[in-house]
């Protein structure tokens, strides 16, 4: 894929998932951006846990045993970039109240799954990795 492919892929990626709603195992967070960086490079980051968990409990002793969700996402090999760098299609990071949370940088807003389907918020304070 060329990177001007990147931009209309990341648009009908969105539109796919804009609707779907949360679900552990298949639509959560951390497979969210998975998927995303899945169908923008053509690798699985998330392949050592995929149909290994439907409920939060495995889910949460997966990201502990990984070290949290950000030194995940680091040894799969997302470059650290900063926020205010962010472009399209970049992995966020972000406090979601309930935990740190995954979402894909969509411009000036990052989109997160939530239980109804896709959340576009602001991400300020968070941090930002390019695969």
């Amino acid at each position: 894929m060329t990177t001007t492919d990147r931009p209309a892929l990341l648009s009908r990626f969105i539109e796919e998932r804009r609707r779907m709603p949360f679900a552990w195992g298949s639509n959560d967070c951390c497979l969210f951006a998975a998927d995303w960086v899945l169908a923008a490079t053509g690798r699985d980051i998330a392949a050592d846990y995929r149909g290994r968990y439907t409920t939060a409990l495995p889910a949460m002793r997966f990201v502990e045993l990984g070290g949290g969700v950000e030194a995940m996402i680091e040894r799969a090999g997302g470059q650290v970039v900063h926020p205010t760098m962010a472009r399209r299609g970049d992995v966020i990071a972000r406090d979601v109240g309930n935990g740190i949370g995954l979402g894909v940088c969509v411009g000036s807003l990052a989109a997160f799954v939530a239980e109804n389907g896709l959340h576009f918020v602001d991400f300020p304070h968070s941090s930002c990795w390019r695969f």
